[in-house]
C-alpha cells in the first residue's frame, strides 16, 4: 500500500471510526485476486474475524470473506465501471462461525496514486433476510403479503438444475386469465393449482415459442444480482396482433446448487402498440425527409449527408453516375409539368432497373446521382451500358457521365469528375437537336459552328528542334481565331472558355484533322521526317467515342502515324486516371506517339508519368523561366533525370534565349521550343521556314 493511501487513512480515521456501517477496502491489483487493504470495526465485528485473520484467509482467493455461492456474482461487480456512481448489491459474507450473513453493500472505485481501489460499505440485513427466509418456508402472512401485491408474480427455485414453482399470487390468477380473454378463450378459467402445475411443466408457458431464448437469457442475467427485464410474446397470441408481456426478475443464490426466482408480469401490449406506432411514424417522417416523393428514391437531403459521412468513411470498389434528363425544361414548357414529372419517373425506373434505390439520389429536378460501393468496374461498366442503350431507345431521354475508383476519400470530387463527363454527352445531345433550350446548352455554341462554317479558326505551328540544335525536326499544331476584323485571337482569349462548356473537342478535332492533311502533303512532298503533335483535352479523351472519331480523321489521310503524336493537356480534371490510361493505350496502339503536357504545373499530377503509353513529356515554361535559380535548376535537373529513368524524353517550352537552352542541355534535356527557335507561325510560313 501506497505512503500516500497509509496517510489518506490517518487523515479519515476519526470519520471512519463514527461509520455505522461495516468498510471493506480492496486493492485491485489484479481483478481476479483482490488484496484486502483496510476493514474498519463494524465489519471485523460483522465477520468475526481479525484483520490479520482477514488478510490471510484472503491471500489467494476472496472466498474467504464473501460466501461461496455469492462469489460469481461478486466477480461481476469487480469487472464494473464503479467510478461514476455508487453499485448496490446484496450478498452474503463467510463469518467466522460458520454461517453467512447478509448485507446490502455500496461499491466505489477510486485511483489514489496510480493504483485502483475498491470501498465497499455494508450493512447487515441477516435479520431482515432472515425473516424472508421464515416467511418464504411457509409463512401464511408471507403469502398474503405476496397476494396482495396488485402485480403478477411467480416465485420460482432451481436446484440442481431442475426448476419447481414456489407459488404464484392471485394476481397473476387473474391476469392468466384477463389474457384469456385476449385470446378469445372465455370459457377457459385458471385456478392457482392449475397454473402452478402448468408452470412446473412449462416454465415458458406465457412466451410464444420463437420468444423462449429471450426469456432463457432473461432468467439468466438477473444471476449478477441485478434486476433483469424481458419483453415478449404471449403463446397464443397473433403474429399479427400479439400481445405483449413485460417480465422482471430478481434471483438470488441459496446455495452453490440452490437459487431462487422472483418473476413479475405486466400485460404492456397497449403502451407497445403505442410505441410502435410512434416508431412507425418516426420512420416515415425519416423516410420523407430524406426520400423524393416522386421517384421514391433518395433525395438531396439524403445526398448531401451521404457525402458528409463519405468525408470519415473511404469507400472501396465505387462507381459513380451523374445523369441529366435531356430537354426536361422544354417538355415542361410545352406539354406541361405533368408529362414532365412522367418523365422523371420514367428515367428513375430505368435507374432502379440496375441500381438499388438506396444507391440513387435525385438532387435536383433533373439531375440524378448513383454512388454503387463495393461493385468490380466490369459489373459497374455493364450496368451502364444496359442503362445507356435503354436511354438511346427511349429518344435520348438523359445523359450520362460515370467513372469507377477502387478507393475512394473523396467522394465529392468523383461526382464533380462524372458530372463534367456528364456535359460531354450532354453537349452532344443539345448540337443534334433543333428548337431546344436548355441550361446545359451554351449560347456560345451556336457561335463557335458559325465561326467554322466561315473558316475563323486557323492552325499554326511552333517548330521544335534538339537542345544543341536549330535544326526543326517537329512542331506543335496550335488553333488561333481570327475575329471580324481579321486580327488574331490569342488562344487565352477562347481556350478556357470552350473547355469551361466541355466544347473543346470541336477545336481538338479540327486542327487534328488539319495535321493530318499537313502530314500526307509533307509525305507527298518527300519531307516526312518531322513529328507533329496535336493537343487533346481531356474532356475530348472522355467522349465515349474518342478513338472512333480519330480513327475516322486519320484514315482520310496516308501518312506515317509515328509522325503524329497527342499531347494530353492537364488543364481539366474531367477523367479519372484508369480512363486515361485505357484512353493513352487506344492511341498507342493506333501507332501514334503520346506526350504529357505542362508537367510541373499546379495541375500536373507526377503519378501521371507512370502511366503505359506515355513517351515523351513536356516541361511546363513556368520552370523554365526560373532555371538561373539554383533550386529551380535542381528541380528541374530531378525532373529530367527522373523522366528519364522512366524511359521518357523531356522538352522544354519557352526557351527564348541561348543561355537558356544551353542550361537545359546541361541538365539533359532532349528537345525544345520557344522564341529563341521561332514563335508559331502559320502553315505556309513555317514550310517556308524549313
Amino acid at each position: 500500500m501506497s505512503t500516500e493511501y497509509e496517510s489518506f487513512f490517518e487523515k479519515a480515521k476519526p470519520l471512519i471510526y463514527k461509520l455505522q456501517n461495516g468498510l471493506l477496502v480492496l486493492q485491485l491489483t489484479h481483478v481476479t485476486s483482490p488484496q484486502v487493504v483496510y476493514a474498519n470495526d463494524v465489519f471485523l465485528a460483522m465477520t468475526g474475524f481479525s484483520l490479520l485473520e482477514l488478510k490471510e484467509r484472503t491471500a489467494e482467493s476472496l472466498s474467504g470473506v464473501i460466501y461461496l455461492p455469492d462469489l460469481a456474482m461478486f466477480h461481476l461487480l469487480l469487472e464494473k465501471d464503479a467510478e461514476q456512481e455508487f453499485l448496490s448489491r446484496s450478498y452474503r459474507l463467510s463469518t467466522a462461525s460458520g454461517e453467512p450473513c447478509w448485507v446490502l453493500a455500496h461499491h466505489k472505485k477510486a485511483e489514489i496514486s496510480g493504483e485502483t481501489y475498491l470501498f465497499l460499505t455494508m450493512t447487515d440485513i441477516h435479520d431482515l433476510m432472515g425473516t424472508q427466509e421464515e416467511l418464504e418456508a411457509g409463512n401464511i402472512k408471507w403469502l398474503d403479503i405476496v397476494d396482495s401485491i396488485p402485480i403478477g408474480i411467480a416465485i420460482y427455485s432451481l436446484e440442481n438444475d431442475v426448476m419447481k414453482t414456489l407459488s404464484v399470487n392471485q394476481t397473476l390468477v387473474r391476469f392468466a386469465n384477463d389474457l384469456e380473454k385476449h385470446l378469445g378463450n372465455a370459457g377457459q378459467t385458471w385456478q392457482k393449482e392449475l397454473l402452478i402445475q402448468y408452470f412446473n411443466t412449462d416454465i415458458y408457458t406465457f412466451a410464444a415459442k420463437e420468444d423462449i431464448p429471450l426469456v432463457k437469457k432473461f432468467l439468466k442475467d438477473s444471476h449478477n444480482g441485478s434486476v433483469s427485464t424481458c419483453q415478449f410474446r404471449l403463446r397464443g397470441s397473433d403474429k399479427e396482433n400479439p400481445i405483449w408481456i413485460y417480465a422482471q426478475c430478481y434471483s438470488r443464490a441459496k446455495s452453490v446448487t440452490q437459487r431462487t426466482y422472483y418473476v413479475t408480469f405486466q400485460d404492456v401490449t397497449q403502451q407497445v402498440m403505442q410505441e410502435l406506432a410512434l416508431k412507425e411514424s418516426r420512420a416515415h417522417h425519416l423516410y420523407q425527409s430524406t426520400h423524393d416523393p416522386l421517384t421514391e428514391v433518395k433525395n438531396r437531403h439524403a445526398y448531401d449527408a451521404y457525402l458528409e459521412h463519405c468525408l470519415t468513411h473511404r469507400l472501396q470498389n465505387v462507381g459513380v453516375a451523374f445523369a441529366d434528363i435531356n430537354g426536361l425544361k422544354s417538355v415542361n414548357d410545352k406539354l406541361g409539368h405533368l408529362y414532365g414529372d412522367r418523365m422523371i419517373r420514367n428515367f428513375s425506373d430505368i435507374l432502379t432497373k440496375e441500381f438499388s434505390k438506396e444507391h440513387i439520389f435525385r438532387i435536383s429536378g433533373d439531375e440524378f446521382v448513383v454512388i454503387e460501393p463495393d461493385i468490380s468496374k466490369t459489373e459497374f461498366f455493364h450496368r451502364i451500358a444496359k442503362v445507356q442503350q435503354i436511354l438511346k431507345e427511349n429518344d435520348n431521354l438523359a445523359s450520362i457521365g460515370y467513372i469507377w475508383k477502387n478507393s475512394v476519400g473523396d467522394i465529392r470530387r468523383r461526382t464533380d469528375q462524372a458530372e463534367q463527363l456528364m456535359y460531354v454527352e450532354k453537349n452532344k445531345y443539345y448540337e443534334g437537336s433543333t428548337g431546344v433550350t436548355s441550361k446545359h446548352r451554351p449560347v456560345i455554341l451556336s457561335q463557335l459552328l458559325h465561326d467554322f462554317e466561315i473558316g475563323s479558326f486557323v492552325m499554326y505551328l511552333q517548330p521544335k528542334s534538339m537542345i544543341h540544335s536549330s535544326e526543326i525536326v517537329g512542331a506543335e499544331a496550335l488553333v488561333r481565331r481570327l475575329d471580324a476584323n481579321g486580327r488574331i485571337c490569342a488562344p487565352y482569349e477562347f481556350i478556357p472558355q470552350l473547355e469551361q462548356l466541355r466544347l473543346i473537342s470541336k477545336i481538338d478535332y479540327f486542327i487534328l484533322e488539319e495535321t493530318c492533311k499537313l502530314l500526307e502533303r509533307l509525305e507527298k512532298e518527300g519531307r516526312s521526317k518531322l513529328k507533329i503533335s496535336v493537343n487533346m483535352s481531356r474532356v475530348t479523351l472522355a467522349e465515349d467515342n474518342y478513338i472512333e472519331q480519330v480513327k475516322e480523321i486519320c484514315e482520310k489521310y496516308t501518312f506515317p502515324h509515328s509522325h503524329l503524336e497527342f499531347e494530353i493537356t492537364e488543364s481539366n480534371k474531367t477523367m479519372d486516371t484508369n480512363r486515361l490510361e485505357e484512353a493513352v493505350l487506344a492511341i498507342r496502339e493506333l501507332g501514334f506517339g503520346v506526350s504529357l503536357d505542362d508537367v510541373g504545373t499546379e495541375y500536373s499530377s507526377f503519378p501521371m508519368l507512370t502511366l503505359d503509353g506515355i513517351d515523351t513529356v513536356k516541361l511546363d515554361r513556368s520552370f523554365v523561366i526560373q532555371l538561373d535559380q539554383p533550386k529551380a535548376r535542381m528541380l528541374v535537373k530531378h525532373i529530367v533525370s527522373m523522366c528519364h529513368d522512366l524511359g521518357l524524353s523531356v522538352i522544354a517550352e519557352g526557351v527564348e534565349n541561348v543561355e537558356t537552352r544551353d542550361l537545359l542541355g546541361s541538365l539533359a534535356c532532349d528537345m525544345y521550343q520557344g522564341y529563341l527557335l521561332s514563335r508559331p507561325i502559320p502553315v505556309e510560313e513555317f514550310l517556308e521556314k524549313l
